[in-house]
């Protein structure tokens, strides 16, 4: 059903309901189409290429049985680019001869340095605001609005601006009221951030020694 306003949740519930009888058989794929699919776009990784290998054919041929073929297979290791084709994946364009020199590939419309393995996030919008106008809570939601993150990647700093957004909420300011000075404070304790970002607009992640932790939370 295409066109129709629920549509992207039919997609999902139809794709979580497939998967399920593949849970025994492939649990690893069966995991990674549970929790790492966004819309038709999966965003995973492994530590080795002998498990990214395994996981992608299971994965593959779990959707081949519901006639939804995962196409354009995109890695920044070279060897496994070369296996998938070997293999029979369909591998991402920009692998092929005629696309040899292309390095950069978008996740969720977020440039990827394939060769380097960085993303790059565009922060520009929120560099050149102008802090020197007063600042009101329609000017707080517009800065919002200005980093394009789906991922995640910077939430460490943007939470703090939802954060700020939710107390203006709840003192009920209205949109074209100047903050208040505590509050305008933390704004620009928030915009000293930026300088950060300024340096460092490429996201170099290293898995590495990280420490599971879980959020558990219940309604009154």
């Amino acid at each position: 059903m295409f066109g129709v306003n629920v549509s992207p949740f039919l997609l999902s519930a139809t794709i979580k309901h497939h998967i399920e009888k593949y849970r025994e058989q492939y649990p690893a794929a069966t995991e990674l189409l549970d929790t790492c699919l966004y819309v038709d776009d999966i965003i995973s990784g492994a530590d080795d290429i002998s498990h990214a290998l395994q996981i992608s054919k299971d994965a593959d041929t779990i959707m081949k049985d519901a006639s939804m073929k995962i196409r354009e297979w995109n890695s920044n290791d070279q060897t496994l680019m070369k296996t998938w084709e070997y293999e029979g994946l369909e591998t991402h364009p920009r692998h092929s001869e005629n696309n040899s020199g292309v390095q950069s590939s978008k996740v969720l419309g977020i440039p990827w340095n394939v060769i380097h393995d960085y993303f790059t996030i565009d922060v520009k919008g929120l560099l050149e605001l102008d802090t020197s106008k007063p600042v009101t809570k329609r000017i707080v939601l517009q800065s919002a609005g200005k980093i394009y993150d789906p991922v995640g990647f910077l939430s460490p700093y943007t939470i703090k601006l939802k954060c700020l957004l939710q107390e203006l909420w709840l003192r009920k300011l209205a949109w074209d009221n100047e903050l208040p000075p505590d509050i305008y404070a933390t704004w620009l304790q928030w915009c000293d951030g930026k300088i950060m970002l300024r340096r460092d607009p490429n996201i170099d992640l290293e898995m590495k020694n990280l420490t599971p932790v879980k959020l558990s939370g219940r309604s009154r």
